[in-house]
């Protein structure tokens, strides 16, 4: 195996003749593999192109692959910001829950003090002071509700745009491959020509 490395190494630079004398003296087995070697030199093969050659389909790989991972990290953040939005429903519900409890807390104290002091509670001050205890909740449920949807607007949105920079990552991996593959490629048909 060693004299056949050597073997190739030494047709490569040039040396066929020696690589075929070197390859006699180590056996007809290492003869085999350098005179093999020899005709791919001079059919237009070369170790540098063979090289040149493997570097090429492993950069078009490794550009494939590196527009893949940086997908697959994209999306996966596109995944967590879609986890957030049942969450953030969630949140939502407890603080109109939240909300609504204070203000039965708030209108049974107000009536115990107004029964305390010996007031109607169906109307006057007492009306009142119910009618703006209602206001005030309606209002902070509905601001609630209001940033709990654009919450989870924002959230979907930039699930979208995960998604779209994670499709953009996969077609520039294909393209950094695609300009690899044609570099490599024009290389070598030069090569062949020279």
């Amino acid at each position: 195996m060693v004299q056949a490395v050597i073997g190739l190494f030494s047709s490569a630079l040039g040396g066929g003749t020696a690589a075929a004398a070197g390859g006699a003296a180590a056996g007809a087995a290492a003869t085999g593999a350098a005179a093999a070697t020899g005709a791919a030199a001079t059919g237009g093969f070369s170790l540098a192109s063979i090289l040149q050659g493997t570097a090429s389909v492993l950069g078009v790989a490794n550009a494939i692959s590196a527009g893949n991972q940086q997908a697959q990290q994209l999306e996966l953040q596109a995944e967590d910001q879609q986890r957030q939005i049942p969450q953030t429903m969630l949140k939502g519900i407890a603080d109109r829950t939240s909300i609504k409890a204070q203000l039965a807390d708030a209108i049974g104290k107000q009536d115990v003090a107004y029964a305390a002091s010996g007031a109607d509670l169906s109307f006057g001050t007492p009306g009142q002071a119910r009618k703006d205890a209602f206001r005030e909740a309606d209002n902070a449920i509905t601001t609630q509700e209001g940033t709990e949807q654009t919450t989870i607007a924002r959230l979907d949105e930039r699930a979208k745009n995960y998604l779209q920079m994670a499709q953009k990552a996969k077609s520039s991996g294909l393209f950094d491959a695609a300009l690899i593959g044609i570099k490599g490629l024009t290389s070598f048909s030069k090569r062949g020509a020279a």
